[in-house]
C-alpha cells in the first residue's frame, strides 16, 4: 500500500480512503474503511471510461450481477455507485498477497499449495460462471493469497470494459500469456467460460514454476506463441502437469469443464496454518499489522474444506509479475525472522528418510564439467542474470594470499561500521537461500535451519544486525541478489570463476558476484562400519560395487573412473538419498558416493547412521561462497572480516562441529577463491 497523493480522494461514498493499493487499465484501487471498521477495496474508473454513457450502463449491469456472486473464493461487492461522476465499486478486502508478487518474492509454490490454490480457483470460477459472467482476465495479479485460501478479484470488470477498449484502442481485453486463443480473435458473447479455464491452466504453470506457460516476451510474441506453440510445462509436478495441459488446449471444446476439473483436483481446503509456505505466512501477518486489520485468521488453525453449492455450467511472470511494486526497502521485506535466539540453537535435526521432492544436488555435473575443463557448480550450468547498474567492484582489500585463491582481508576494526547505510537503517540483513539442502540449509517444522543459518546468525551478531532468510528457487538466487531482493545469498553456492564473472556457457549473462568462501565440499565415500572391503579412497574402487544417486556428481564421477583403462567399477544406481544408504546397508554395494556434507550428516543423524563410516578424505573439494553483489564492496568486506573473526574466535569451528562437517572448514575468509 502506498500513501495518498495530492490528486487522490479522501472519501469515496461512505468509505474513508486511507491508501492506494494499486492501479491498472480500469483506473485506481484504494483501501477504504467503512464506519464499522471493515476494510474495502474501492475501484474507480478512468476518466475516459467514465465519460462513456455506454460504459456506465454496462458497468451498472455488471455490478448488479457481481453483487449476486458469493462464496469464500471471490471478493464480493459491498457497495457501488456506477452513476457517480467517477464510477466506483467497493469489494470486501481481506489482507492478501497477489500471486504474482508472492511467486516473484518467494519463488514457485510447492505442489500441495498449488493444488489447494487450483481447487479454490475452480470454485471461484464456478461462482462467477453461475451468474452469467466470464472473468476474462484471470492472471496471477488478479488472485490474492489469503490466510483463508485464494480469492479472485475484479471478476466481470474486464467483460464490461471490453467493447469500450476495442473502440478506443483496437485491441482485445486480457493479458497476453494468459488469454485464450479465441480471445485474440473475438469478443463479446463469443467468449465463454472455457477462456477462464485456459487462463487457469496458465496460472497453474506460473504458480508451480514461476513462469507463464509461454515464457516471457513482448505481448505480440506471447500472442503468437499462444496460438501456434505448445505451452511450456517442464517443472510441473505429476498430476498438475496433466491438468494444466488439458486446460491449455487450443480449442475451447477440448478443455475440461469445471466439474470435471474439481473431481480431478480434489477438495478446496482445508486452508489453515500450513496451506502456504512459511515465508508467505509471515508476509500476510505483517501486511495485516500494517493495515491495522485484525481479521486475518490465526495461521495455525486449519479451516474446514469448502462445501460448494450445486454447480450449473453455462453455455485468463516476468509477464505475470508486471505491475508488481518492488519489495519494501533496498533488499526487500524479509519473510523469515531470526529462527532462534543465539543461546537456544537446537541440535541438528534428523535427515528425512524420504523427502517429498528431493532437489538435485547443487554440484550436479561438476565433476564431469571439471574433467572437460569447464567451470560450473551450485546446481546451475547457465545463469541468466540481470545486469547491475553499479560498477563492478574489485576483489577486496589485500591481505594474506591463500593457495589457489584471491587475497583475503585482515581484521579491519568494526565490521558493523563497514555496513552500507541502507542496511544499517533497515536493521536487517536479508539472505536468499534455497532451503532444501540438509545439512547446509533446509526447513524443519517450517523454520529455516542448518549450517548456513547458524553461521549467518553468528555473522549477524558480529555485524550488529538481524538476519532474515528468504526462501527462493536456487536458480533465481543470483538474479534476486543483483536486483536487490537479497543483500546476500547463502545457499551452499559453489564459487567458480564463471559465477564471479557472470558467465554461463562462455557468454556474459550478468553482472557477476563476489563470493566470500566459508566452506569446502567435495564427494565423499561412505562404507559400512569396520570397512570390510578396505575402501580408503577412489583408487580402491576398481573391481568393487559402488552405489550412486542418478543425476548427481557422484554418478558422473564414477562414469569418469570407468572411462579409464583400468578395472571397472560396478555401479548400483538409485533415485533417492534414502535408497542410496539402504543399498549400502543391505550389502548391495560395498560403498556409496555422496556430497560430503550430506554424507557426514547422514552418518551422524540418519537411523542406522552409527553403522556408517566416512572412508578417506573428500574427493575434489571446492569452495562454497557467500554471494555479494559486485556493487557492494563495503558489505563484502564487512562479511569477510566478520567471518575471519568467527574463525579466529572458535565460533566457526563450533558451528561446523554442531553439524558434523568439521572437514569442510576453511582456515580464513577468502574472496573469490574458486577456479
Amino acid at each position: 500500500m502506498r500513501p495518498l497523493g495530492k490528486g487522490d480522494p479522501q472519501q469515496i461514498g461512505p468509505f474513508r480512503i486511507i491508501g492506494l493499493l494499486g492501479g491498472g487499465g480500469m483506473g485506481r484501487v484504494y483501501l477504504g474503511r467503512a464506519a464499522d471498521g471493515r476494510s474495502v477495496a474501492v475501484k474507480t474508473a478512468r476518466s475516459e471510461l467514465a465519460d462513456d454513457p455506454g460504459f456506465r450502463k454496462r458497468f451498472a449491469r455488471e455490478v448488479a450481477a457481481a453483487q449476486r456472486v458469493g462464496g469464500p473464493f471471490v471478493a464480493p461487492v459491498v457497495d457501488a455507485a456506477p452513476h457517480d461522476e467517477v464510477p466506483w465499486m467497493a469489494t470486501e478486502y481481506v489482507p492478501g498477497l497477489p500471486l504474482s508478487a508472492a511467486v516473484q518474492n518467494a519463488g514457485p509454490l510447492p505442489g500441495p499449495t498449488v493444488r489447494l490454490l487450483t481447487a479454490g480457483l475452480l470454485h471461484a470460477l464456478a461462482a462467477v460462471h453461475a451468474h452469467g459472467l466470464v472473468h476474462r482476465d484471470l492472471k496471477p495479479s488478479n488472485i490474492l493469497l489469503t490466510a483463508g485460501g485464494p480469492r479472485v478479484i475484479d471478476f466481470g470488470i474486464a467483460h464490461s470494459a471490453a467493447d469500450t477498449a476495442l473502440t478506443v484502442t483496437g485491441t482485445t481485453m486480457g493479458t497476453p500469456g494468459f488469454m485464450a486463443p479465441e480471445q485474440l480473435s473475438m469478443s463479446g458473447p463469443g467468449i465463454t467460460g472455457a477462456a477462464d479455464v485456459f487462463a487457469l491452466g496458465g496460472v497453474i504453470v506460473f504458480a508451480a514454476t514461476g513462469a507463464g506457460p509461454y515464457g516471457s516476451a513482448e505481448p505480440q510474441i506471447l500472442m503468437y506463441r499462444t496460438v501456434h506453440e505448445e505451452p511450456r510445462l517442464d517443472g510441473l509436478p505429476d498430476g498438475l502437469r496433466e491438468v494444466a495441459a488439458d486446460c491449455l488446449a487450443k480449442e475451447p471444446a477440448r478443455r475440461p469443464d469445471l466439474p470435471a476439473l474439481m473431481a480431478r483436483v480434489g477438495p478446496a481446503g482445508p486452508y489453515g496454518g500450513d496451506w502456504l509456505p512459511y515465508a508467505l505466512i509471515g508476509e500476510l501477518e505483517r501486511l495485516s499489522e500494517r493495515l491495522g486489520d485484525p481479521r486475518t485468521p490465526a495461521m495455525g488453525t486449519a479451516g474446514a474444506p469448502f462445501a460448494p453449492p450445486p454447480y450449473e455450467p453455462q453455455p485468463q511472470s516476468p509477464a505475470p509479475a508486471h505491475g508488481t511494486p518492488p519489495p519494501n526497502g533496498p533488499y526487500g521485506a524479509p519473510p523469515y525472522p531470526a529462527p532462534y535466539p543465539p543461546a537456544a540453537t537446537p541440535a541438528p535435526p534428523t535427515l528425512p528418510l524420504a523427502p517429498a521432492a528431493a532437489r538435485p544436488s547443487r554440484r550436479r555435473l561438476l565433476a564431469a564439467l571439471a574433467g572437460a575443463g569447464v567451470a560450473a557448480g551450485g546446481g546451475a550450468l547457465a545463469w541468466t542474470l540481470r545486469a547491475n547498474a553499479g560498477d563492478a567492484a574489485g576483489n577486496g582489500t589485500a591481505g594474506a594470499p591463500t593457495p589457489g585463491g584471491a587475497a583475503t582481508g585482515g581484521a579491519s576494526g568494526s565490521a558493523a561500521a563497514q555496513l552500507p547505510k541502507a542496511l544499517r537503517d533497515a536493521g536487517v540483513l536479508t539472505i536468499g537461500s534455497d532451503l532444501a539442502y540438509p545439512p547446509m540449509d533446509f526447513l524443519t517444522a517450517d523454520r529455516p535451519t542448518g549450517l548456513d543459518i547458524d553461521l549467518a546468525e553468528a555473522l549477524g551478531r558480529e555485524l550488529g544486525i538481524r538476519v532474515a532468510f528468504r526462501n527462493a528457487a536456487f536458480d533465481t538466487l543470483l538474479t534476486g541478489l543483483n536486483s536487490g531482493r537479497f543483500a546476500l545469498v547463502m545457499s551452499a553456492l559453489t564459487d567458480t570463476k564463471a559465477r564471479q564473472e557472470g558467465r554461463g556457457d562462455g557468454a556474459v549473462t550478468g553482472a557477476g558476484v563476489d563470493l566470500v568462501d566459508y566452506f569446502r565440499a567435495g564427494l565423499q565415500l561412505v562404507v559400512r562400519k569396520g570397512n570390510p572391503s578396505g575402501v580408503h579412497g577412489p583408487e580402491d574402487l576398481p573391481g568393487l560395487t559402488v552405489a550412486v544417486q542418478r543425476g548427481t556428481p557422484a554418478q558422473d564421477y564414477v562414469q569418469q573412473v570407468n572411462r579409464q583403462p583400468t578395472a571397472k567399477v560396478a555401479v548400483v544406481e538409485v533415485d533417492s538419498s534414502a535408497e542410496l544408504y539402504a543399498a549400502l546397508a543391505a550389502g548391495r554395494a560395498v560403498a556409496c558416493l555422496d556430497d560430503y556434507p550430506v554424507a557426514a550428516h547422514a552418518q551422524a543423524t540418519r537411523p542406522g547412521g552409527d553403522g556408517l563410516k566416512l572412508a578417506g578424505k573428500q574427493i575434489d573439494p571446492v569452495p562454497y561462497g557467500i554471494a555479494v553483489a559486485r556493487s557492494q564492496p563495503a558489505l563484502r568486506d564487512a562479511v569477510r572480516d566478520a567471518l575471519d573473526r568467527l574463525i579466529a574466535g572458535g565460533e566457526y569451528r563450533r558451528i561446523l562441529k554442531r553439524w558434523n562437517v568439521e572437514d569442510g572448514a576453511v582456515e580464513r575468509a577468502v574472496v573469490n577463491g574458486g577456479q
